[in-house]
């Protein structure tokens, strides 16, 4: 290698050019997943705009009641241009709320949505009288009444399957969801019982076969649903947040306890009644249904504690363009470093996690970063795509993109293929160069080839490549993937005249990762082992590899 500094940057500036705008460096590369058809297949939308808002808080509310409030707001907004903005849901799982110190805190985004990306929209908030039982879904009943043509009551014996199965049947049948005791409550509005789920079914098995039966033709089939921790107590609910979208798209939703074998097994026969491949959102237990419904030939997108997506998704898709990154020079030693925050392919981090966490934090902006989001947004919430481009744009960030951690396996090749159409549509859609994929990264390399595929996960565990595997599939530059843990014994174990290019996966979002990282960028500078340290994207990083290979062939 030649001594002197490598001046890639003007070197190799048209080329880098060229690549970004068309993906190749190499030559052309075109695979069957170019030809598939995805109409019909894509993130549903709501197909009524939304003209104004009004505001519910459910602050006051019982799960049981947020659970009403929430599938009633689908009700409306599906055909309504003055929609419901709910806000203060309750779910369990969201941990988000770093900044209060009270690790039982949640990130509520509500407020924040509604100032940032839908100021320029009239809103009023809806009177409560916080004086009655669950002053939200009560004021939402009278107020919206004239929506509502009749009831379903779910068993509080069977919580979650019935629950799951009102659900279904409210998107068909324009129904309100009530337990028991809310019945009671809306006896004087004297709504006609649509379905009395009390006592119908002794197990779970047995209420999802009767929601197939009596249901499932009636359904969207566009995509699969399912959810899972659906109970009514307060401190263990996942809760009802996603119920809107569900019920104005008029999802088939239904739930299977994963945990236990013999129901495990039962999900093949509601998910393979769906075209092969087909995203199934919502959540269960992860480790074991990634696996299980790749195996199948389908993925899982998580999507939980996110609120108003029948608000989100009811503006136009927005498309994103593709930032040219950055070929910086290449020193002898030189340690490239390009930093990741993963798990966005989850709604929760991605509509969550990562807004609270950039508007939160003192050190956004300060380090570059790669955020690994969800490129469906441009569909579900093309609002909140161009807040996240404009703010990296300014800032030096990259949004990167990932579609599921559980994708179909390369052997359901008929899943796989679809996988990777969905993936290649929505990665330029969105504009992104870097895709984040662990399970066949090599085969998802060669079919979508994003300009790069960061292909490992952080070296924990077998998923994916090693952190010194940087190779082309074709035009695609994959790359592995390191832990933040093992980054001295990495530059320690390199020889100091050799130039390093490293993907470090940091964390979520979920805790202040960027003030982490801050501090994990200056530990690596503090070494004063001689070497130059460069932080970059990763689009960055891969266009840097690129430039520097290319001028070692040459030379």
């Amino acid at each position: 290698m030649n001594k002197k500094t490598l001046k890639l940057s003007s070197i190799l500036t048209g080329l880098l050019a060229l690549a970004a705008c068309n993906g190749s460096t190499k030559g052309t590369w075109s695979t069957g997943v170019d030809t598939i058809d995805l109409s019909g297949r894509l993130y549903p939308k709501v197909g009524t705009p939304t003209e104004s808002l009004v505001v519910v808080d459910l602050s006051m509310d019982n799960i049981e009641a947020q659970v009403g409030a929430i599938a009633l707001q689908g009700i409306i907004n599906r055909t309504s241009t003055e929609k419901v903005y709910v806000k203060n849901s309750r779910c369990k799982d969201n941990h988000g709320g770093w900044m209060t110190g009270d690790p039982k805190a949640q990130a509520q985004m509500g407020d924040f949505w509604l100032g940032n990306v839908l100021a320029d929209l009239p809103h009023r908030d809806l009177k409560l009288d916080v004086c009655a039982p669950n002053p939200g879904f009560t004021a939402m009943v009278e107020a919206y009444k004239e929506y509502i043509k009749g009831v379903v009551i779910f068993d509080t014996d069977l919580v979650e399957a019935t629950i799951e199965a009102a659900t279904t049947i409210a998107g068909q049948k324009d129904a309100l969801i009530v337990s028991p005791s809310l019945y009671e409550q809306v006896l004087s509005y004297h709504f006609p019982v649509i379905e009395d789920l009390r006592g119908r079914f002794r197990n779970n098995f047995e209420c999802v076969d009767w929601l197939v039966e009596n249901y499932f033709e009636g359904a969207n089939h566009d995509v699969a649903f399912t959810w899972s921790h659906m109970t009514t107590d307060w401190n263990e609910s996942w809760g009802a947040a996603n119920k809107d979208y569900v019920v104005a798209n008029k999802l088939f939703t239904y739930f299977l306890d994963i945990r236990v074998k013999e129901e495990c097994h039962y999900y093949e026969h509601i998910v393979k009644m769906y075209p092969a491949g087909t995203q199934i959102m919502g959540w269960t237990d992860e480790l074991i249904a990634d696996k299980l419904f790749a195996d199948y030939g389908y993925v899982m997108i998580p999507f939980i504690s996110v609120e108003n997506m029948t608000v989100m998704s009811s503006f136009p898709s927005t498309r994103g363009e593709v930032v040219v990154p950055k070929i910086y020079d290449v020193h002898p030693g030189q340690v490239n470093i390009a930093f990741m925050i993963s798990d966005g392919d989850n709604l929760l981090h991605t509509m969550i996690y990562m807004p609270y966490t950039i508007s939160n934090s003192q050190a956004f902006g300060k380090t570059p970063v790669t955020w690994i989001c969800n490129p469906g947004i441009v569909d579900l919430a093309p609002r909140v795509y161009d807040w996240y481009r404009q703010i990296f744009d300014a800032s030096g960030q990259e949004m990167g993109a990932m579609m599921g951690d559980g994708s179909p396996t390369t052997d359901r090749y008929s899943g796989f293929s679809f996988y990777c159409a969905l993936a290649k549509h929505y990665i330029n859609q969105a504009g992104i160069l870097t895709m984040k994929q662990m399970v066949d990264g090599e085969a998802v390399a060669w079919n979508v080839q994003p300009y790069v595929l960061e292909g490992g996960y952080a070296g924990t565990d077998w998923r994916g490549i090693g952190y010194d595997e940087l190779h082309f599939d074709n035009n695609c530059l994959h790359i592995g993937t390191t832990n933040w843990k093992d980054l001295n014994d990495i530059i320690d174990n390199t020889p100091a005249d050799q130039p390093l290019f490293l993907s470090v996966m940091i964390g979520c979002a979920h805790m202040d990762v960027l003030s982490f990282a801050e501090e994990l960028r200056s530990r690596i500078e503090d070494r004063n082992d001689g070497r130059k340290y460069i932080f970059m994207r990763t689009a960055d990083l891969g266009a840097t590899y690129r430039a520097y290979t290319s001028f070692i062939e040459s030379n």
